[in-house]
């Protein structure tokens, strides 16, 4: 597709070009951005794990030493004293205040899985963007080189006639005016292509080398109701959203919690006496267990504030929900209008460039004739070099679009492009540390936590829009994908640029009308 056009003009690629698959592969394994989101990902398991181990034991060692002096008027003496002993905690019952705090935990780790999926499609969109900036920005600066040298070949062609007296030199200034400003064009082609490298260096890890087309992408709607439906399930932000709004209810019952009872069992062993001089017979032996109930009876309203504090939190997550489904649609319409307004584009660029290089071609010929002018003749030559970057930025832009569409819609991911990468199972991940640790009286106390506590997993209130969630209505339908031959057909040289006959005009450029009938007269 784009990049089969963008390197038409480039030599031939070497067995071991780098494919969008290739980069998408690296970005993968070594962005920094996505990198960075796995840890925090992982991290966010880690405090599923904190907060069931606080359904578990504690045990505790604690060993003391004391040196003491004392001194009586002329008497005095010192001692050494130690203690070493062991406590052991178990909660019991929280009034559900860890069940809840717990059942936040969880919400909030799929909330992350949710985020570093997004962060994952926006990586692959800028791998996307970067490859195919620089593809074009390649085509891109063979266009500038061939318009620097179209019009070399015009300011020495005006010199020649100035010496004949053919042209004058008004001519021959406006084509060297021409060339000073390609030059400069060409100048930012070349700055562009290495920003361009540079971004790709960024993204991916390295450095561009020669690359090949770029490959369908897959899943593309074929209606925005569509786009939105598919959106409305699987846009990562959405669904973060609604995590994060399950997370908020769970915390409601972990403060309702708090005005329950609370129960633990205690227990501690330890031996205390003089360390100087030792005597393990004079060490004393302690041994203690209690069970401790607490019920809060006044707090001066804290409790109760933290529960309607949490009440509104979640409120605010549910306004947060509605906002983020009003995006995801508006990221929709966005991606959506702009591939139909590119694949327009690409379409009409391809028939401006036919065009363009009919009336270049023509103009110089007619110039020779004296029927056109020298302003005539570089006037045309610009408009094909501009018709012909202005195709190539239409052709970038389209490929673009169905990136940024299937990212709205949630389905842009590193499989997308290459699906040898294998999945990263979230889940699996999860699992792997959601038990590590566990002691054998954990299950007890969660299954104790559950009698007379509020449930985390109350029903979510009826949504600000829900299913009644209004949707763009003016959204542009969808033109036909382009025909291959416009985005894959390379772009004739501007030096190549002739003179065709009425039958050789292409199809894409129009009817033109039938040519007047020649005069009787031959001349």
């Amino acid at each position: 597709m784009l990049g089969s056009v963008l390197l038409a003009c480039l030599p031939s690629l070497p067995a071991h070009a780098e494919t969008l698959m290739d980069a998408v592969e690296s970005a993968y394994a070594t962005n920094p951005t996505l990198v960075e989101q796995r840890y925090r990902q992982k991290s966010t398991n880690e405090t599923y794990v904190q907060t069931r181990g606080q359904y578990g034991p504690s045990v505790s060692v604690t060993g003391q030493a004391t040196y003491t002096y004392e001194k009586l008027r002329q008497r005095s003496g010192d001692s050494y004293d130690g203690e070493l002993s062991v406590s052991v905690r178990q909660p019991v019952y929280s009034g559900g205040r860890l069940r809840g705090a717990l059942a936040e935990a969880r919400a909030n780790v799929r909330g992350s899985q949710e985020q570093l999926r997004r962060v994952e499609g926006e990586v692959v969109r800028l791998v996307i963007q970067a490859y195919g900036a620089v593809l074009r920005d390649q085509q891109r600066l063979e266009v500038s080189r061939e318009n620097v040298a179209a019009l070399r070949e015009q300011l020495a062609e005006r010199k020649a006639r100035r010496k004949v007296r053919d042209a004058t030199i008004t001519d021959v200034a406006q084509s060297d005016a021409r060339l000073a400003a390609g030059e400069s064009q060409l100048a930012s082609a070349e700055a562009q292509l290495a920003i361009s490298r540079g971004d790709y260096l960024r993204i991916v890890g390295h450095e561009p080398g020669a690359l090949q087309p770029m490959p369908e992408l897959p899943g593309l709607p074929e209606t925005i109701d569509e786009a939105f439906a598919v959106a409305d399930q699987e846009n990562a932000n959405l669904t973060a959203a609604r995590f994060s709004e399950e997370a908020s209810r769970a915390n409601i019952a972990e403060q309702r919690g708090n005005k329950r009872p609370q129960a633990s069992i205690s227990a501690s062993a330890g031996k205390l006496g003089p360390l100087s001089p030792y005597d393990r017979h004079n060490l004393t032996t302690e041994v203690t267990a209690q069970i401790t109930i607490t019920q809060p009876i006044f707090q001066a309203g804290t409790i109760s504030s933290r529960i309607r504090q949490a009440q509104d939190q979640n409120n605010a997550a549910q306004a947060a929900l509605d906002g983020e489904r009003r995006q995801a649609l508006q990221d929709v319409v966005l991606a959506w209008s702009q591939l139909s307004a590119a694949r327009v584009a690409v379409v009409a660029g391809r028939r401006q460039v036919e065009a363009a290089q009919i009336t270049f071609a023509g103009m110089q010929r007619e110039e020779q004739y004296g029927l056109r002018s020298t302003t005539d003749v570089l006037n045309a030559e610009q408009e094909l070099a501009s018709a012909q970057l202005t195709l190539l930025s239409s052709r970038y832009s389209e490929y673009v679009a169905r990136a940024s569409l299937l990212l709205a819609m949630g389905r842009l991911d590193a499989r997308t492009v290459n699906s040898a990468i294998p999945a990263r199972d979230l889940d699996a991940e999860f699992k792997r540390v959601r038990w590590r640790g566990i002691s054998p009286t954990e299950p007890a106390a969660m299954l104790l936590d559950r009698i007379g506590s509020a449930s985390p997993h109350a029903r979510p209130k009826v949504e600000l829009r829900g299913a009644n969630q209004p949707k763009p209505t003016g959204a542009t339908t969808m033109p036909p994908p382009p025909p291959k031959d416009s985005v894959e057909e390379p772009l004739t040289p501007i030096s190549k640029s002739r003179v065709v006959t009425a039958a050789e005009i292409p199809s894409i450029v129009g009817d033109y009308g039938d040519p007047p009938p020649l005069p009787d007269d031959p001349r």
